[in-house]
């Protein structure tokens, strides 16, 4: 949408200029330290992240908990196979060695085979509703992000790398689907299956053995993998934050491959992405030595809880109050509980990366809304009237502030044109009238309504922003003109072109308005893409435009095509035959003798303002002397 998605910056340049560098690195330096959303608060402790996993994901619990039922049954049934196997096998080698006929052990093959057949089902049954549950709950958590940085936007493209949140919304929230997938079921079945299976082989061999496998399954399942656990999480937390920087820095190196390229920088990008993988590697090097230490100590304590079963139980044995083959049909058991063991220590190594994922994710969530939305509706109208009251504004971090003190007027149905040198605050001025951020001090005023009383989807129904950088997504010329105005025929989207003085270009592309005009526009010129950022606000029949270098890219001739176009299309306004308010940004003065009122601004101030022709003929005033510059 053309008054959305662009940050609240200092005011951005166009090739010839530069644009107010003073604001642009202190806004820039100031964003630095606030990048990751949440930083400087605690985090939040792993009861809380649970309690809001499952809070996010509860239309998904039922196939969650039916995941879990899956593989506790599963895991029963292996341990039944494994027991009955070795109780066959012991109590036919002792009939033979007594020599007697075994026998016969076709009822014990079939109920294998059951056992089989049923751990199959089973097993598929985990797996599909673990992964439906994780793949559904990584939709929901997507979407908990979008819906908590809309609120945020466009405040937050400064308060966040975009890198940054690009992995937040995509490889961390991937991580999370190990708690879904592979850390609930597991962690169930790891409470109920093992203590099941110690109280039959209690009742039926010897509590001396359940003791003894019991020993060495709590230190499997709990005390090995709880080791190093604090260290490891923190080695995830790091881990995760390196990752973020490289992500950063490699959205940057693409999204500026041209000028990598061009400037001969490219050995030294590839460089700092190296050193910047590397950072991950170490940074993950605790949690993966963690891991191994863990699964050392697990493969120990699972070869050995067969053989303390066994050690246990012999005393049973003698005493003629459990059979050998009981006892062997034990340790078999306890020895086939070292897949659930398996599943524990599977889910420990991957959780800290999984947790410390969660953090960031949850961070971005809860982060409080920067600006606060309004509850009022700004109730439509054919024009409406801005108003800047003593509004002082400073960037975050700047030293200095980029507006001080600035009262105007935009009128109802009127052209007002915001002139001065870069960094007089003409950009900073127009961003406050959509709210991009809110004044240090003073107010902007909407018809005399404040605009923090505004709700913001109401306020930007009504006002379009149309700047140098609009952003043009990766789909057809129509479908990005329709992005404020889906519902747009097709003889609207032609009309607004025709304003744009773009319609011909478009149907001479290849497909014409169903052409792809490629990721960020690049298969457009600069020019094209500005006027079909024109044509996308136009279409929204705005009530106030607001126009920020709006012809930066066109050479003079279409420049003026352009803007007289767009005189024309304000003089009739939304249809209603009264003009719409136009406040345009503008550093190019041969135009502005169509401009109803226009304001000179310097250093944040207003040093003077009133109709062209009247600060025209004062000859040593500001106009005059921009004026001057220019030429």
């Amino acid at each position: 949408m053309s008054t959305r998605g662009e940050p609240m910056s200092a005011e951005p340049a166009e090739p010839a200029e530069p644009a107010e560098p003073a604001e642009a690195a202190e806004a820039a330096k100031a964003a630095e330290p606030a990048a990751r959303p949440g930083a400087g608060g605690a985090v939040a402790s792993r009861r809380v992240i649970v309690a809001w996993l499952l809070s996010v994901t509860r239309p998904v619990l039922p196939p969650l908990l039916a995941s879990a039922a899956c593989r506790i049954l599963d895991h029963l049934a292996g341990v039944g196979l494994f027991a009955l196997a070795a109780h066959a096998v012991v109590s036919c080698a002792l009939e033979l060695a007594d020599g007697r006929q075994p026998g016969a052990l076709w009822p014990t093959v079939l109920t294998m085979v059951a056992l089989s057949l049923l751990k199959a089902a089973l097993r598929y049954g985990e797996q599909f509703l673990g992964h439906l549950v994780a793949f559904t709950s990584l939709e929901l958590l997507r979407a908990q992000i979008f819906s908590a940085l809309a609120p945020r936007a466009p405040r937050v493209t400064v308060t966040s790398r975009s890198g940054d949140l690009l992995a937040r919304a995509t490889k961390d929230v991937d991580r999370i689907e190990v708690f879904f997938a592979h850390t609930f079921a597991p962690a169930v079945c790891a409470a109920t299956v093992p203590p099941a299976v110690l109280v039959v082989i209690g009742a039926s061999v010897s509590w001396w053995a359940a003791g003894a496998g019991a020993l060495t399954l709590a230190l499997a399942i709990l005390a090995v993998p709880a080791a190093g656990w604090g260290a490891a999480l923190a080695s995830s937390r790091r881990r995760a934050a390196a990752r973020a920087r490289l992500t950063q820095h490699v959205t940057d190196s693409v999204q500026g491959l041209a000028e990598v390229v061009g400037y001969g920088r490219s050995a030294e990008r590839l460089a700092q992405t190296a050193r910047l993988d590397r950072e991950v590697a170490a940074a993950g090097a605790p949690a993966a030595l963690a891991a191994s230490l863990r699964r050392g100590g697990i493969q120990l304590l699972v070869l050995a809880g067969p053989v303390a079963v066994v050690a246990a139980g012999a005393d049973a044995v003698r005493a003629g109050t459990a059979g050998v083959a009981a006892l062997a049909a034990a340790a078999a058991a306890v020895l086939r509980m070292s897949e659930t063991v398996r599943g524990v220590e599977d889910f420990t190594a991957a959780l800290g990366d999984s947790f410390a994922a969660a953090e960031r994710v949850h961070e971005v969530v809860t982060a409080p809304v920067e600006l606060p939305d309004g509850t009022m509706a700004l109730a439509p109208a054919p024009a409406h009237e801005l108003v800047w009251e003593q509004v002082t504004y400073t960037y975050p971090g700047a030293s200095r502030p980029a507006l001080e003190g600035v009262s105007l007027r935009a009128r109802t149905g009127r052209w007002t044109s915001l002139v001065g040198a870069s960094g007089s605050g003409k950009t900073t001025l127009a961003q406050l009238a959509l709210r991009f951020d809110d004044p240090s001090s003073g107010r902007v005023l909407v018809d005399g309504a404040d605009l923090r009383d505004l709700s913001a989807d109401s306020l930007r129904s009504e006002i379009a922003l149309v700047t140098q950088r609009s952003h043009l997504f990766r789909a057809t010329v129509a479908q990005n003109l329709r992005l404020g105005a889906p519902e747009a025929d097709d003889l609207e989207l032609e009309e607004a072109c025709r304003v744009a003085c773009v319609h011909e270009e478009v149907l001479a592309m290849e497909d014409g308005y169903r052409t792809v005009v490629g990721e960020r526009g690049a298969t457009v010129s600069g020019g094209q893409r500005q006027r079909l950022a024109l044509a996308r606000a136009l279409l929204m029949r705005p009530s106030v435009l607001v126009l920020d270098e709006f012809t930066s890219h066109l050479d003079p001739a279409l420049e003026a095509r352009v803007r007289e176009s767009v005189r024309r299309w304000a003089a009739v306004g939304r249809g209603q035959g009264r003009p719409v308010t136009v406040v345009e940004v503008t550093h190019r003065l041969h135009d502005i003798a169509g401009s109803d009122h226009v304001v000179v601004l310097d250093e944040g101030r207003v040093v003077q303002e009133g109709a062209p022709a009247e600060l025209l003929v004062v000859e040593t005033g500001p106009l005059r002397r921009l004026l001057a510059r220019e030429s």
